[in-house]
């Protein structure tokens, strides 16, 4: 039976079209994909995210521990820093990516893929038993706001009396702050403990919530985790106050579209377990100066080149690129195939991202994308299709 996140009974009260998505029953849509993705765009949304793996790694040498498992070297990274990074077989291959906050010098918190939480735990067990890992997917919801005007929504909802406030934090940084609403549960988040931190006084009224500057569709946003008791209230509470700023609760699918203009890799399609970052196109994700699992034999692929590159392309011709269709040369040869596709909302034409051979993946090269017996033209593009706002 697949699982359920705090608010799958709201999602059917809002009529939401669910589906299964990871080993969850999440909201596909509530009005449609597209009024979705333009809210996101052009004022602001609310996603349900809690599907999300999250872990808590902790230990004395866990910073060091756990980078020997991952391509950043987190050491240099500070408390409160948020780490984009890729974890990677003993091939190179990557069998997840994930966003690695910097709780202290003893903790972190990982938010991994939903499909592959299970994978991921088992991995790091196995190859790094001298810190402790605790699964805590089920305690604490992810929801996620995403949107220009998303600024001006939260500053009515963040505690703004400590400095700096979570609104003052740059891109890809995390506090531990409250959320000036009621509570539902009386529990602290004592895992959360910020070396440089924000002392909270929890017995005062307020939500406790770990709030980071990140998202997952090039808008400016921020992700909020809260105890899985407070998730309602939490909903609720921003559905009703983003009613004047055009907030819209967003389903999966324009999650999708939104990650997809922003060439953002998606798990299980853009990456299987048998791409490498630098395959991948995610080069920014290594820091070569760190010994990491997987390392040599990209150190390896990397001198000798030739290897296959995700790249994006827009259609020249009318067509809709979806994930398994072929992608051809303009000699009419299989070059590669499709692993993300649709029609931008934002550009309206069809786009897409697959792998294709080194020598096709220039930006201007001419190729095209066959549906059925048909082929449709298209052209590869420089990554992202929209600059991140």
């Amino acid at each position: 039976m697949a699982n359920r996140t705090p608010l799958y009974e709201m999602h059917g009260a809002l009529n939401a079209r669910m589906f299964e998505f990871g080993g969850w029953e999440m909201p596909l849509w509530y009005t449609s994909i597209v009024d979705e993705h333009m809210t996101v765009r052009n004022a602001v949304g609310i996603f349900d995210a809690s599907h999300m793996g999250k872990l808590l790694i902790s230990g004395k040498e866990c910073v060091k521990d756990f980078q020997s498992l991952v391509t950043r070297k987190l050491e240099k990274y500070a408390p409160g820093r948020c780490v984009y990074a890729h974890l990677l077989d003993g091939e190179g291959r990557i069998i997840d990516d994930m966003i690695i906050t910097m709780i202290s010098s003893d903790r972190l918190f990982v938010v991994c893929n939903a499909a592959t939480r299970g994978k991921v735990v088992d991995w790091i067990s196995s190859n790094s038993p001298r810190f402790d890992l605790k699964d805590v997917t089920m305690e604490y919801c992810c929801l996620a706001i995403q949107g220009p005007r998303m600024v001006e929504l939260l500053d009515a909802v963040l505690d703004k009396s400590k400095d700096p406030s979570p609104l003052d934090m740059r891109r890809y940084h995390a506090c531990l702050t409250k959320l000036t609403l009621p509570r539902a549960s009386r529990e602290k988040m004592d895992e959360f403990s910020w070396a440089r931190g924000i002392a909270i006084g929890f017995d005062s009224p307020g939500i406790p919530a770990v709030v980071s500057r990140t998202g997952y569709t090039g808008e400016d946003g921020i992700e909020i985790f809260a105890m899985r008791e407070d998730t309602l209230q939490v909903w609720k509470s921003l559905l009703e106050l983003g009613k004047t700023h055009g907030m819209k609760p967003i389903g999966l699918g324009a999650r999708d579209t939104l990650r997809l203009e922003m060439c953002y890799l998606l798990s299980g399609h853009d990456f299987d377990g048998s791409q490498t970052p630098l395959e991948a196109d995610a080069e920014f994700a290594i820091d070569w100066d760190h010994e990491f699992v997987g390392k040599e034999r990209l150190e390896e692929q990397k001198r000798s080149g030739g290897y296959r590159r995700l790249v994006a392309f827009e259609s020249v011709g009318k067509g809709i690129p979806r994930e398994g269709y072929r992608l051809l040369s303009s000699s009419g040869k299989i070059i590669g195939s499709v692993t993300s596709g649709t029609m931008s909302p934002m550009l309206k034409v069809g786009i897409g991202m697959g792998y294709v051979p080194e020598e096709f993946s220039k930006p201007g090269t001419e190729i095209a994308y066959s549906v059925g017996e048909k082929s449709i033209a298209a052209r590869i593009v420089k990554k992202p299709f929209l600059k991140k706002r």
